[in-house]
């Protein structure tokens, strides 16, 4: 095929949300929007066209009972096949099944979307990334705790402790199959905040989809500039467990930024060198917690629990079997004390970002920290005391520590009158995955945009006639090449 000229493309879009998050209201708005691109939407409940598909048809009769039933149905199918994306293998059997009703099964449907409600793992995510590559794009949705809990009670009929119930088994279930609402939300490629403010809600959505359709004026905020940069200072982090970034804004100038890294001597944190000797660019020997060859947090939380153990065994007062001793490592395992982190090497991130400050003798007053992250409760203690006025942080599910300890000094969304608390919202706009690829007008892997014709008057953006800027190819890269040697082909039978 032609694919040079391939402007039809389909387009699935995932959204990710907490429990209790009105999705179906944010699959309307991104389908009224669409349609202004010529686009036909088809909406795919992963609940009744996968999970309903796969295990049978539900027979609750509370809403309660059936948002429960489905989670665990998700779980078992999950470990039936031993594959956390087997409800995306769903989703593109469900896609697939929607173009054999339309004629068209292994062939494309020209201007079609896919909204798909909702996905609860990463898995699901990469699995629906490599399928369907740039014609895939997810949403993450935020709703605040108090929000979503009223839904659930208002228009659920749920009752608060059952509905907190099913708040907390969505938010990270412990089941190895289990959902994990929190890590897939992190791999959004948009972020917006469901507060009920629907105008606002609906211009973030339409901004986001025009700048999918190339409007070549859609220009970052500074918060989705801010964000960028946290991402990208979390990018040079050697932790052991995950990489998280931070960035100090102020007069929207970034001053500082942090990542979660080990400290070194002299201030900051260590950075890969050029060994003039080797010629290579190499670490410093027992400086990063790799070069150490462990976690010294794990191995202090295992040493604790070793002690404890070894009380227990020893005790003349408490006479317990190996089985006994066994069984009660195994709870204390999975206690809190998973959660110590002051045994670490590790310097978090916003701690960092607000050490840098300190370093080069600028003041944090009225400043805004962004985080990759929702800051933990020691370093949400930190930025009070520094003076940050604003933090903006990418999670579904905000600390409870960090905000209960805090109360008196962190609020959410706005300030109350004649309070001086510092202010903590979810992060909207473009993520981190998609700012390259989308604000950059010839840089990123879509195509190329145009701002002036010929005479030098600025472009003008049609929605009716705009069409993806990175095209979902009904084709292999096979059969590209293909299409391509055929050319060359012809052109060398031309010559001759």
């Amino acid at each position: 095929m032609d694919y040079a000229g391939y402007r039809d493309s389909e387009l699935v879009i995932g959204l990710v949300g907490a429990v209790g998050v009105q999705l179906d209201e944010v699959s309307k708005l991104i389908g009224e929007r669409l349609s202004h691109f010529n686009y036909d939407c088809k909406n795919v409940k992963v609940s009744k066209d996968v999970i309903e598909e796969l295990a049978g048809k539900d027979g609750s009769t509370t809403p309660y009972d059936r948002i429960d039933n489905l989670m665990t149905a998700g779980n078992s199918l999950r470990q039936e096949y031993d594959d956390k994306s087997i409800l995306a293998k769903g989703i593109a059997a469900k896609i697939n099944h929607i173009r054999s009703q339309e004629g068209l099964k292994d062939s494309p449907l020209p201007r079609k979307a896919f909204i798909i409600s909702s996905l609860k793992t990463p898995e699901e995510v990469k699995e629906l990334r490599k399928i369907y590559a740039n014609g895939f794009f997810l949403f993450g949705v935020y709703s605040s705790k108090e929000r979503r809990l009223s839904y659930l009670q208002k228009n659920k009929n749920i009752s608060e402790e059952r509905a907190k119930k099913l708040m907390s088994r969505d938010k990270d279930e412990s089941d190895q199959f289990g959902q994990k609402t929190r890590d897939t939300y992190h791999l959004s490629d948009f972020f917006i905040n469901q507060d009920g403010d629907n105008d606002k809600l609906q211009n973030d959505i339409w901004r986001i989809l025009d700048l999918t359709f190339g409007h070549p004026f859609i220009t970052p905020t500074f918060d989705e500039y801010a964000m960028f940069m946290a991402f990208s200072s979390s990018l040079r982090s050697a932790d052991l467990s995950r990489q998280v970034g931070a960035v100090v804004a102020k007069d929207e100038q970034i001053i500082a930024t942090g990542a979660n890294d080990v400290p070194r001597a002299g201030g900051g944190l260590y950075w890969p060198k050029l060994d003039e000797k080797e010629k290579a660019i190499v670490d410093e020997a027992s400086g990063r917690d790799y070069k150490r060859g462990f976690d010294s947090n794990k191995n202090e939380q295992a040493a604790i629990i070793e002690d404890i153990m070894s009380r227990l065994s020893e005790s003349k007062d408490t006479k317990l079997s190996k089985k006994q001793l066994e069984s009660i490592k195994a709870v204390i395992k999975g206690s809190k004390v998973k959660d110590i982190t002051e045994y670490g090497r590790i310097v978090h991130a916003e701690m960092e970002a607000i050490l840098s400050c300190a370093r080069h003798y600028i003041s944090t007053k009225e400043t805004t920290l962004y985080c990759t992250t929702f800051p933990c409760h020691n370093c949400a203690k930190h930025i009070v005391a520094s003076g940050v006025s604003r933090v903006v942080y990418v999670e579904p599910y905000p600390k409870s520590k960090a905000t209960n300890f805090h109360s008196d000094s962190i609020s959410f969304y706005h300030k109350e009158d004649d309070n001086n608390n510092v202010i903590f919202e979810p992060f909207v706009g473009v993520g981190p995955r998609s700012f390259f690829k989308l604000f950059s007008l010839s840089l990123g892997s879509g195509d190329v945009l145009k701002r002036k014709d010929k005479e030098g008057n600025a472009t003008t953006f049609e929605a009716q006639n705009a069409t993806l800027r990175m095209q979902m190819l009904p084709s292999s890269y096979i059969e590209r090449e293909r299409f391509a040697a055929s050319i060359i082909e012809e052109k060398l039978e031309e010559s001759r």
